[in-house]
């Protein structure tokens, strides 16, 4: 049983009065400050949440030993193994956080000039070197993986962290190799002269240093005799962020100006078209307030910008958490991680899981002090609305687009990715029980604890002022019970090139966008599909919508794969409404029926009138070839538009098998355009309109967080 779960239950069979007297009581509370302050006053709570220090920390001499195995993997040409080992003994390794970070290069790619060495004379046992020998050691594998701007990454950095001076010329020398290969050849032939001028410190004999040097100066002069045509490749070309489409909405800046944001009393806030909208349009770009790695990705990707990461840098104090950059590292510690890390085998080992741990980061990442002036801002405005009450309660259920006492809008009238909209999200506390929200209670104690302990109030934790502990407790509340029905994962496209069955997504990380959400209705049959860059979400329109239509996404259940009783059930029981999209209102089948019926012809797909695009009720019907539609009138020949219908989908299955193989750049716009075109010819549902969907969002799912897999 995980550490959180027998904590409360030990709790809960302290507690003298009886459940349903605690319920009873409980459920007269209504603000999370007295939940927090009843809790507070069980004597159990007091004596029983205890947290003290549990996470990895740094061992130069178990960082030798991953050292010393991955040399053994690099020589035996098991690359992949050497650079696990090697990476596992930078993160062990002790290090100077104070050292300035070495100027980063560009991520590029080129052919190879020359092999990398590992040499066995780079072990030491200096404590204060292992952090560099594990460094250059990795530039050495990186180098043979053909990952030169990695590899140039971990030498500077090893040369920025002590590198033995007698060995400074080998790293010298493979950064020439890794510049050559680049195309970079002006520098590459400053670093090897650099290593001919480094190579007069080492331990060498004349002899040996003799030969070396003139193992160098063949390298020189055949770059001067055949110089690169490599070209250095833009180490941003390959994670572009896409932009939104049509420009970005002044009020809701992550959103396109395409999306208007209404507000009424049966839809609560709802996104429309502003415009017709056509498939692919980006309709959202949007960071998180705040992330959380799940654990058993913390070993791949970045903790910080949720990019898996090959060749991770280390946090300054444990060795659990790894980055992608150095960037990314201060950041974290400054944001998060300086209070998180001595804890983070805790949080991770507890049982409070991604949920519990996102609620303690969004608190953690806004600061104590920011809280309290929050408050006092918070009461304020509270103030103000009470005086108001008949104007706010019109704006409510105006549905209109006059957003001046829209919740979670700052002083400017825009809602931006800051702490008063995270706040404002819907948490559904009135719906919860109370034997949930006193969970939810004890857990928000426990997380304060961490946070107090590790330092988020600035002071000793013995010296926290109760009302202080009070006002960050309730708000870590309020985040568990609004995080279930808003947040939502960061997800990660793993790709096998030909073996379409075994492509599917990862869940790397929990995450808040703040207007995903909190904006967008569910449907089971929804306009957008979300995809991610880093943490970065992007979500791009996957069927056509007319000016004035609802643009909705879908909160985990979709209705080609999930039966209408298992959709309902879910989202009841963690959203708490009962969906009426129209799937769910017409009780559409599922994918495989649909495309099973259109297999065996037993069903043909029901038809739209090519003039007014309404439905053209019988068009099923094999038999008939004519009709008249009975909203214009017009005249209708069926096999034509079946014909055209075919070819469609003939386009579809060519540029599917396309996709199955990763050619993203011609399919993709293929497939949105047969999308666009089947919207005005077939009535839905229609199994292989779902497919174009499908192949569409594959190819969303490879231009982003994507990692290509083999097939062995």
């Amino acid at each position: 049983m995980a550490y959180f779960q027998a904590l409360f239950d030990r709790i809960c069979g302290d507690l003298q009065r009886s459940t349903q007297e605690m319920s009873s009581d409980f459920l007269q509370l209504s603000t999370n400050q007295q939940r927090v302050s009843y809790a507070l006053s069980i004597p159990s709570v007091h004596s029983y949440i205890k947290v003290k220090p549990m996470f990895k920390g740094k061992s130069a001499m178990e960082a030798t030993k991953l050292r010393e195995f991955g040399n053994k993997m690099f020589g035996q040409k098991d690359y992949d193994s050497a650079l696990q080992m090697y990476s596992e003994s930078v993160l062990k390794a002790p290090f100077d956080p104070n050292v300035n970070h070495p100027v980063a290069h560009g991520n590029m790619n080129g052919s190879s000039h020359g092999r990398a060495q590992c040499d066995k004379n780079d072990v030491t046992t200096n404590d204060g070197n292992e952090f560099s020998l594990a460094l250059a050691n990795r530039s050495a594998v990186l180098f043979s993986l053909g990952k030169y701007d990695l590899s140039m990454k971990d030498i500077d950095l090893a040369l920025h962290h002590g590198y033995p001076k007698e060995l400074t010329y080998k790293l010298h020398e493979r950064k020439g190799r890794c510049l050559w290969n680049l195309g970079r050849d002006e520098e590459a032939l400053q670093s090897f002269l650099t290593a001919k001028e480094h190579v007069t410190k080492s331990s060498l004999n004349s002899k040996k240093r003799k030969s070396w040097k003139a193992t160098v100066d063949k390298q020189i002069a055949a770059l001067q005799r055949t110089p690169s045509s490599v070209e250095s490749a833009d180490p941003s070309s390959t994670t572009n962020i896409p932009s939104v489409s049509y420009g970005t909405n002044s009020t809701f800046p992550s959103l396109s100006t395409a999306v208007e944001i209404r507000q009424s009393e049966q839809r609560g806030r709802h996104a429309v078209a502003a415009q017709d909208i056509r498939v692919g349009d980006v309709l959202i770009v949007e960071k998180p307030y705040g992330s959380v790695v799940l654990p058993e990705q913390g070993d791949t990707h970045c903790d910080y910008c949720c990019r898996r990461v090959s060749a991770p840098l280390p946090c300054q104090q444990c060795s659990t958490a790894r980055y992608c950059s150095h960037e990314c590292a201060d950041l974290a510690w400054t944001q998060y991680h300086g209070v998180e890390c001595q804890y983070l085998g805790l949080i991770h080992s507890s049982g409070v899981g991604g949920m519990g741990h996102l609620a303690l980061r969004l608190v953690n990442r806004t600061g104590f002090h920011f809280l309290q002036e929050f408050e006092r801002t918070l009461e304020d405005n509270i103030s103000r609305k009470v005086n108001e009450p008949e104007k706010n309660a019109q704006d409510r259920n105006s549905g209109n687009t006059d957003y001046k006492d829209f919740p979670g809008l700052n002083d400017e009238g825009v809602y931006t990715n800051d702490y008063n909209s995270v706040y404002n999200l819907e948490n559904h506390s009135l719906e919860r029980k109370p034997s949930d929200l006193f969970r939810r209670t004890v857990m928000a104690i426990f997380l304060l604890r961490i946070l107090q302990n590790g330092g988020v109030f600035l002071v000793p934790a013995q010296e926290v002022a109760e009302e202080d502990q009070l006002l960050v407790a309730s708000h870590l509340l309020r985040h568990l019970q609004m995080i279930p029905c808003n947040a939502h994962e960061v997800s990660e496209f793993e790709f096998y090139r030909g073996d379409p069955d075994r492509c599917r997504y990862l869940e790397v990380a929990s995450a808040l966008h703040c207007t995903m959400l909190g904006m967008f209705n569910h449907s089971c049959d929804p306009v957008i599909n979300r995809n991610f860059y880093g943490d970065v979400l992007v979500a791009r329109a996957i069927r056509p919508v007319a000016k004035g239509e609802e643009i909705t996404l879908n909160y985990s259940v979709l209705y080609t794969t999930q039966s209408r009783m298992e959709r309902q059930y879910k989202l009841a029981g963690q959203y708490f409404f009962k969906c009426s999209c129209q799937p769910c209102a017409e009780n559409w089948p599922l994918f495989y029926d649909m495309v099973q019926d259109l297999q065996t012809r037993n069903k043909l797909p029901k038809l739209k009138c090519r003039h007014c695009f309404s439905m053209l009720p019988g068009s099923e019907d094999k038999v008939i070839n004519k009709m008249k539609c009975s909203v214009c009138g017009e005249e209708q020949e069926l096999q034509a538009l079946r014909t055209q219908l075919d070819s469609i989908v003939d386009e579809v299955f060519t540029k599917v098998g396309q996709v199955v193989t990763g050619e993203v750049e011609s399919s993709l716009p293929a497939l949105e355009r047969c999308l666009e075109r089947m919207e005005k010819i077939v009535a839905r549902p229609y199994g292989y309109y779902d497919s174009c969907q499908e192949a569409i969002k594959q190819c969303y799912g490879i231009v982003g967080n994507c990692y290509e897999r083999t097939t062995s």
